[in-house]
């Protein structure tokens, strides 16, 4: 073995065993002195040890959730990974191959998501480049949340902390941004940042940088995180996140003609739009996604405040600015409107799916409380797909997550596969179209680990319906070890697309309105209850 200029060289030997330790001076002083410590430490086991050591740490939370469809076929498992998704390619079934990528997105979530690290970024960890693309940072305005869509139902809500410790940093630093950019008070991020927790814009992308809503969006984790662990330290202690981040709004808001309250200057992510004169334009006033980011925000901080008991007062003031918001409105096509004007868009296929979000992952349009607004979002994102949408991994893992709440089945799974054939290395990572290229991109990968849940289980406003948008091809199967909004957890089988057995596991006490096979109760266990029931 030796060392050529930047390149390693063996030579006359069956095999190697590398190990490599990078540091930087983020987290240690002396970072080549911490590097060396750890490769003293490793070397003193071999290849074996550390690999078992490995499957040891994973598994404990790897295994807390198992997920099998009836009909996968067990002489497909024998095959390697790049064989079976081609087959898929060419249009061959391949049911074991969507459990099996639904369980990698949660291994890549523990591998680069743990206590004590930083959060898992475009890439995760895995990177081949010392200038990777969008520089391996933290995109706000969807990607990183999307990394953690799979972290509470997938009974991985350990790996979810990471990211409220980088939230920490990005709330001190947003307040000078606040104050200094907008003269406001509270905090504000836009939507990229980075280890250091940058809030100001970054880059001089139009479409993309003047936007005030990146961590109002991450904020909401705090009271999600909540929704699920009925951790009410946890809520505790990261209470100012969502204190800051409403503060910064009750400044930053402006009064429209009508009376409401909008955002101004802001964007529809990443989307551009047509006048009638057929300029093409970025900015605008109170975007949709806006506002239903800033409902979900004041919905989540008013039931912070409830939680914890804070003083009536915060939760009337928020209550009033809240209703001041704009209401959704439908276009010319029957959609969901982008923006408060009807424009055409020169991209109607765009990647971005910005003014569904209140469909998912927010919960302010749904089917029982906003049926018209859901016709017109549905209609949204039949737009998208008839206009060449979906063609980045995370895009098509964020359709399967709405089809699943709009109940199509048939669609879910219908984009599964097309995430499978078009947008997948042969290493099941997810791949991003990038210039003449692709590159991994891991927002995919746990996006659609995500929506694979939501398919199986809606959890939301204190109702759990089983089986809400089960595709056909997956009619029949078991999963264990589903968590639940409200602290409890979920195992079921289901045949022939009806639910045969299920188990509920109460961590915290737990109510909500139960529906199975189209018949609907109201549950309620004690902590530490459960309730095991056979149709």
């Amino acid at each position: 073995m030796g060392i050529i200029g930047q390149t390693l060289t063996v030579e006359n030997a069956r095999n190697a065993e590398i190990y490599l330790a990078v540091e930087t001076s983020f987290r240690h002083e002396d970072f080549v002195r911490a590097c060396r410590d750890r490769l003293d430490r490793v070397w003193e086991k071999n290849y074996e040890e550390i690999r078992s050591a490995h499957c040891r740490d994973y598994r404990k939370l790897f295994g807390r959730l198992e997920l099998a469809f009836a009909q996968e076929d067990p002489g497909l498992e024998a095959l390697p990974v790049d064989e079976r998704l081609q087959a898929v390619k060419e249009g061959k079934e391949d049911i074991g191959l969507v459990s099996l990528y639904f369980q990698y997105g949660r291994y890549l979530l523990i591998a680069s998501s743990r206590e004590g690290s930083l959060p898992a970024n475009l890439q995760g960890i895995w990177n081949e480049s010392l200038t990777p693309p969008w520089d391996s940072k933290f995109t706000i305005n969807i990607n990183t949340e999307m990394n953690y869509w799979i972290a509470e139902s997938g009974n991985l809500a350990e790996c979810h902390l990471p990211l409220f410790e980088l939230l920490e940093r990005i709330k001190e630093n947003g307040k000078e941004t606040a104050r200094r950019m907008y003269g406001c008070r509270g905090s504000v991020a836009h939507h990229n940042t980075d280890i250091y927790a940058d809030t100001a814009p970054q880059d001089l992308c139009i479409t993309s940088t003047f936007w005030v809503m990146g961590e109002a969006w991450l904020a909401t984790h705090v009271w999600e995180h909540y929704l699920y662990t009925k951790d009410k330290d946890f809520l505790e202690k990261h209470f100012d996140i969502l204190e800051q981040s409403v503060s910064f709004f009750y400044d930053f808001l402006t009064e429209g003609p009508d009376g409401t309250l909008v955002t101004s200057p802001t964007i529809s992510p990443e989307n551009t739009y047509r006048t009638k004169d057929g300029k093409e334009g970025h900015l605008c006033e109170g975007a949709t996604m806006d506002v239903e980011i800033l409902q979900e925000l004041f919905l989540c901080y008013i039931g912070a405040c409830g939680v914890l008991g804070k003083e009536e007062a915060r939760i009337r003031k928020a209550q009033e600015v809240c209703s001041r918001f704009p209401k959704l409105k439908t276009g010319r096509y029957g959609q969901l409107l982008e923006w408060m004007e009807d424009y055409e868009e020169p991209e109607p296929g765009h990647r971005h799916i910005s003014h569904l979000y209140g469909v998912y992952p927010g919960t302010t349009l749904t089917w029982q409380e906003t049926p018209e607004l859901m016709r017109a979002a549905r209609r949204s994102l039949d737009r998208r797909l008839e206009n060449g949408g979906g063609h980045t991994g995370w895009s098509r893992a964020w359709i399967i997550g709405l089809w699943a709440h709009f109940g199509e089945g048939e669609k879910v799974y219908e984009n599964l596969q097309a995430l499978l054939a078009k947008g997948t290395f042969p290493n099941l990572m997810d791949n991003h179209p990038m210039g003449d290229g692709f590159v991994f991109q891991i927002d995919g990968n746990l996006g659609a680990a995500a929506a694979v849940l939501e398919m199986l289980v809606l959890s939301q406003q204190g109702r759990v319906v089983l089986l809400p948008a089960l595709p056909e091809k997956l009619n029949g199967g078991s999963v264990c070890g589903i968590c639940l909004k409200g602290g409890a957890s979920l195992s079921m089988r289901w045949h022939e697309g009806r639910v045969t057995w299920l188990k509920l596991d109460a961590k915290d006490e737990f109510k909500a309105q139960l529906e199975v096979n189209g018949t609907e109760e109201s549950i309620a266990l004690a902590a530490g209850e459960s309730l095991e029931r056979t149709y």
